[in-house]
């Protein structure tokens, strides 16, 4: 142990730096033949070259610590900076969802689908904006829930002019595929087959009906709710299932490509057997794949390795069964006889997650290895949830601070011009760490509608009445982000 003595008075200095004219004796583990008079500058010297300068000695010594430097903005997030964020990615979005067809052979556009061709195309130089696609579903909903917050037009507008675009050339394409067998660009929509076709997508879509009653989005909303009801794989119990990669196979992305449009046919139609379908997934899905002693999904259960199925916990797929009870929750009748069961699930699922959060504000792409790279789509799906949960009153305000830190991650990965970085490639369910551990992630990707959603239900936190938020104190110690109750 190092201690530092006056000259002429043999006392503990606790700051060198008052004692230029003073020797320095050092004493170290009390024994006196390591007792040395030395010369202030050499003293300072030895300092500098273990790195601890005479004010952080004297702070330590004096037990107040050193100023933290956080990896991210450790304050409250601000409304403007939040809504700039939002007008970028918007921006952005609205910028390659061309909605136009073209033909591949000579390049020219087609606008009228009665004069569509052999090589018609669907636009696709930016990507997949222009597809009937689960990951625009989830695009759609943000904008949906950004238009009820603000009352902006172009939300609403957006969605509309997608869905217009989709209905209008859709049955041009279907007839040419089914007359010359040309492979549509809607084929999964016309043929579908799995939840990934339809679920999120027209979950999105009923949510665009409710404020566009367009009965071709009518019309369409019922195909799909036939289809998840009666012509969607099954376990005999019910439980929504694929048959790939294994013969029998659940996928915890299943709760959102199934769940949110369940949710949202029982609040269009009134209809309780809709309620009660889309918490039976949740309870029996999480049956099999919801770890109790880790509180975090497992991506995926196959029969065939039952009861000693491997586990990985891929984060986009937590994300994705918290998203989805975050939705169902939102309409989900009060006097539900299951929704205490969802909400047991959901606030358990919500506890283990932030538990792992990182100190960027993010969680890592593989939610329980620590050598996985913090990843965008998930830390934004949880963000949404969490935030949507205490500002419907389904968890208390001390869980505010991970909706904070998480969005002040997650706008570090926000690009100037919109897009949005560090978002893992879409993944199958695989049955190894090396696949999941060495998933790739890119910025040119359709999978940011989640950011979107974190940043509206972050705002709505942050005007929530009923809380008092109180932000940290810049360059302090010891100042942290506290969220409570607003007593009148």
């Amino acid at each position: 142990m190092l201690k530092i003595f006056t000259k002429n008075t043999s006392r503990v200095m606790l700051d060198p730096s008052t004692t230029a004219k003073n020797a320095i004796f050092i004493k170290m583990n009390k024994r006196p033949l390591l007792t040395k008079i030395i010369p202030l500058s050499l003293l300072v010297g030895l300092a500098t070259s273990i790195h601890i300068s005479a004010t952080d000695y004297s702070k330590r010594a004096f037990g107040f610590g050193a100023v933290p430097n956080y990896e991210v903005d450790y304050e409250v997030p601000q409304q403007d900076a939040i809504l700039e964020s939002i007008d970028r990615m918007f921006g952005y979005t609205a910028s390659v969802t061309t909605l136009k067809v073209f033909d591949n052979a000579s390049g020219e556009e087609i606008k009228d689908p009665a004069k569509i061709t052999d090589t018609a195309v669907v636009d696709r130089r930016f990507g997949g904006f222009n597809n009937w696609d689960y990951t625009n579903g989830v695009i759609i909903s943000s904008f949906d829930l950004l238009y009820e917050l603000t009352g902006e037009s172009k939300y609403l507008d957006y969605n509309t002019n997608f869905y217009d675009f989709i209905f209008k050339w859709m049955p041009a394409f279907r007839e040419r595929e089914e007359t010359s067998g040309i492979r549509s660009p809607y084929h999964k929509m016309i043929n579908m087959e799995a939840l990934d076709h339809c679920g999120s997508i027209t979950a999105a879509l009923i949510k665009t009906y409710r404020r566009h009653q367009d009965a071709t989005y009518r019309g369409w909303i019922d195909v799909v709710a036939d289809f998840i009801t009666n012509g969607q794989f099954r376990l005999e119990d019910g439980s929504l299932a694929r048959q790939r990669p294994q013969a029998v196979s659940l996928w915890t992305d299943d709760f959102y490509m199934s769940i949110p449009f369940l949710a949202q046919m029982g609040k269009l139609t009134g209809e309780t057997k809709f309620y009660d379908d889309a918490t039976r997934q949740v309870i029996q899905l999480s049956d099999r794949l919801f770890d109790w002693d880790k509180e975090l999904y497992d991506h995926g259960w196959s029969e065939v390795s039952h009861p000693y199925d491997p586990k990985h916990y891929w984060a986009r797929a937590n994300g994705w069964a918290m998203m989805a009870m975050a939705e169902l929750l939102t309409v989900l009748p009060e006097d539900h006889p299951d929704r205490e069961k969802v909400l047991h699930i959901f606030r358990t699922h919500v506890k283990g997650v932030v538990e792992r959060q990182e100190g960027d504000g993010l969680w890592h792409n593989m939610l329980n290895r620590e050598l996985t790279y913090t990843e965008t789509s998930a830390s934004s799906m949880f963000v949404f949830s969490i935030a949507r949960a205490i500002n419907e009153g389904w968890l208390p305000a001390i869980y505010a601070p991970y909706v904070f830190t998480g969005w002040n991650g997650i706008a570090e990965r926000i690009t100037p011009d919109g897009r949005v970085k560090g978002v893992c490639e879409g993944t199958t369910y695989a049955n190894d760490a090396v696949y999941y551990t060495y998933r790739g992630a890119g910025e040119h990707t359709t999978f940011f509608g989640a950011t979107l959603l974190a940043a509206a239900e972050t705002l709505r936190l942050l005007q929530n009445p009923e809380l008092e938020i109180i932000n940290s104190r810049p360059n302090r110690v010891n100042s942290a982000i506290h969220v409570k109750p607003a007593y009148k």
